[in-house]
Order: C-alpha cells, then sequence, then structure tokens
C-alpha cells in the first residue's frame, strides 16, 4: 500500500520542472561533446537520478551541496581506480559501487546517484575509460558544475516568490522569546538516537525540528477544540498608559517580574507594547561599565531629559501590536504565536478595551 506523498506548491513545481529540463538539456549536451553520442546514455543517468531527488527531496541530507558535489566526485575517482587496476569487470564494476557507498559514508556525502558515477567509470566503455581520472572532471565535474547552478538559480526563484512576510508585533528591537515547541532537536540528540535505532533517516535536523514544532502546533489545536480567547486569557492585566513615566514603568515590570506591559489610553484601548528589550536598547546611549549601569543612569537622568529623549511609555513604546478579540477561537493565537517571535496576545473585549492577555504558556497549559 503506498504511502502519501508531500504535495509541493504548483508554482515550485513548474520552476522545479522547467529547471531540470534546461540542467539536463546542457549536461546531454556537453556530455556529447566529450564522450560522444555512445558513451552519453551511460554518462548522464546518474544526472538524471540526481536531478529528481534535488528538486523532489531538496531539504534531505541526501541532496545537499557537499553530498551532491562529493558524493558524485568520491565515486568518480573511486570508478576509474577500480577501471584501471582490476581486470575483470564483475569484481570491478562490484567494487566500485562497493567502495564508493563505503567512501561517502566516510566522508559524509551519501548521494545514491553517485554509485551510478563510479560504475560507469567501469562499464561505459572504450571511449569513457580512455578518460582516465580525466573523466572525474569532465564530464562529472562539469555536469556536476551544471545541475547544481541549475538547482541553485532554482531555488533561488523559489524562494523570492513565496518568501514569508511574517506579522509584526514587536519592532525589531524587542525580544524574542523561545518557539513554541516545548523541545528543540540538536544534531547530537538526533545521532544518538539514529545510533541507539541502528537507523538513518532520509530528513535533516532542521526540518525535524519543523515537523515536530508543526505536529506540536496541530496537536494543541485539536486539543483545544472551540475553546475561545475569553476561556483561557488571563484577566488580571497589569498594564501602563501612554503618558506613564518610564521609571515608575520599569520599577513595575521588575516589581511584577515581567518582560513586557500592555500600553493602553485612558479608556483602556490598546495602543502599543513596551517590552524590558525596549528599556535595554534605549539604556545602550547612557554612560556605565555594564547593562545594570547604563539601566540606572538612564532611569535615574529620565525627568530631566532634552526633549528628544523618551520620557514616557508613549515615547519608547512599540506601536506594532497584534491583538485578538475574547471571542477569537484559541487557535488563531497559537498561530500568531508559532508565526512570530513573541510571548504575549493583548485581548480586548466588545467595547475594543482590554480585557485580558494570551501568554505561550497558555497554550500549554491548557487541555
Amino acid at each position: 500500500m503506498g504511502g502519501t506523498i508531500a504535495r509541493q506548491s504548483q508554482y515550485e513545481i513548474l520552476v522545479s520542472s522547467l529547471g531540470a529540463m534546461i540542467g539536463i538539456g546542457l549536461v546531454v549536451w556537453v556530455s556529447q561533446y566529450f564522450v560522444g553520442s555512445a558513451g552519453v546514455p551511460f554518462v548522464v543517468a546518474s544526472m538524471g537520478a540526481a536531478a529528481v531527488l534535488l528538486y523532489a527531496a531538496p531539504h534531505s541530507p541526501l541532496t545537499q551541496p557537499w553530498s551532491f558535489v562529493g558524493g558524485h566526485l568520491v565515486s568518480a575517482v573511486i570508478g576509474v581506480t577500480c577501471a584501471q587496476w582490476v581486470p575483470d569487470l564483475f569484481l570491478a564494476s562490484g567494487l566500485a559501487v562497493g567502495v564508493a557507498i563505503f567512501a561517502m559514508y566516510q566522508l559524509n556525502c551519501l548521494h545514491p546517484p553517485g554509485g551510478a558515477a563510479a560504475l560507469v567509470a567501469v562499464i561505459g566503455g572504450e571511449q569513457i575509460q580512455a578518460l582516465g581520472y580525466f573523466y572525474v572532471l569532465v564530464p562529472v565535474g562539469l555536469n556536476v558544475l551544471i545541475m547544481g547552478l541549475a538547482v541553485w538559480l532554482t531555488r533561488a526563484f523559489i524562494r523570492y516568490r513565496e518568501q514569508e512576510k511574517p506579522l509584526i508585533f514587536y519592532d525589531e528591537h524587542s525580544e524574542k522569546p523561545a518557539r513554541m515547541s516545548a523541545l528543540v532537536f540538536s544534531e547530537s540528540d538526533l545521532s544518538s538516537a539514529l545510533h541507539e535505532m541502528n537507523a538513518f533517516i532520509d530528513v535533516s535536523i532542521e526540518d525535524l525540528n519543523k515537523i515536530y514544532l508543526h505536529a506540536s502546533v496541530n496537536a494543541h489545536k485539536r486539543q483545544l477544540g472551540a475553546k475561545l480567547c475569553r476561556d483561557i486569557m488571563s484577566i488580571r492585566v497589569i498594564a501602563v498608559e501612554f503618558g506613564d513615566y518610564l521609571d515608575v514603568t520599569w520599577s513595575l515590570m521588575q516589581q511584577h517580574d515581567l518582560k513586557c506591559l500592555p500600553v493602553t489610553d485612558r479608556a483602556q484601548r490598546i495602543k502599543g507594547i513596551i517590552t524590558a528589550a525596549d528599556f535595554e536598547k534605549e539604556a545602550e546611549k547612557f554612560p556605565g561599565n555594564n547593562l545594570e549601569e547604563r539601566l540606572k543612569s538612564f532611569l535615574e537622568r529620565n525627568g530631566g531629559l532634552t526633549s528628544n529623549k523618551p520620557e514616557v511609555v508613549g515615547q519608547l513604546m512599540s506601536s506594532s501590536v497584534i491583538s485578538l478579540s475574547e471571542d477569537s477561537v484559541v487557535s488563531d493565537a497559537i498561530t500568531i504565536f508559532t508565526e512570530n517571535s513573541i510571548g504575549y496576545i493583548p485581548v480586548f473585549n466588545d467595547e475594543n478595551r482590554l480585557s485580558g492577555m494570551l501568554s505561550r504558556s497558555d497554550m500549554f497549559s491548557t487541555k
């Protein structure tokens, strides 16, 4: 029973197909020039297989630059060596592929089509064997260069078209809390697990973490179901007003161990947010041997600052803030948390007044 192949966007499929057409066309043209029509089928076979891997599984460890380049060149060297030093065709063929696999494993450049590059050096015929080690550079090395450039250009087009533009909650100098995933795998974590299982998976650590993150998000959405923000938000919200002094605001944050505070007007309508990072960035302009001293100097001088320095919250806060209605489903909040480097979302009522706050911990603690 066949598995389901993960679908890419239609744009990515189209651009990848066009890139493969151009790349393989150039590879065939170049190979025919160096090895003639009889040798072309042998030489380009590995590139055809590589094209499928490079375009259909771009995030696989088997298709990374070193795997693609090293796998072909190392295997080609081994294939030529076996062809020249082992007279028996059957033994040379087996040795070429077997030693190529061993070498690719040891050099961390495992790439399946590399086996074909090694084998072709043995069974490709007199014209290919006559090239000797020049076969490694031309046509193999040149074909690798052509296909690599084609893939690089294709991926550049795809990234340009489908570049994500996340929503803004804090400005560029705000703090960046940890991602929503409770655990993040390290390379050693994954390597140890695979060693214990005596297994190999065709996925990078980065992609494995992304899979885990998205699976966690979907699980939380499923568990929360149709719950609304009002059901899980914190209703005891500490907030400051637009005109509150910065020294008072900082003391409030320190007293309650808060990293940020929502900012409202006198009618309790949300106007922005102020973070500890905002204070720290402004404090960098003041003298001191460390951050604590610079913060102290900044806050002490705040009352007598010149007009171009922030005196009140409204002059330091970020006005770019994402907020949600009490009647919004919690899954909307989960999506916002995972798409933005934020820790809190202000919640407003039907009168557009601040009524609560959602945090990442709310998402995890709710069952």
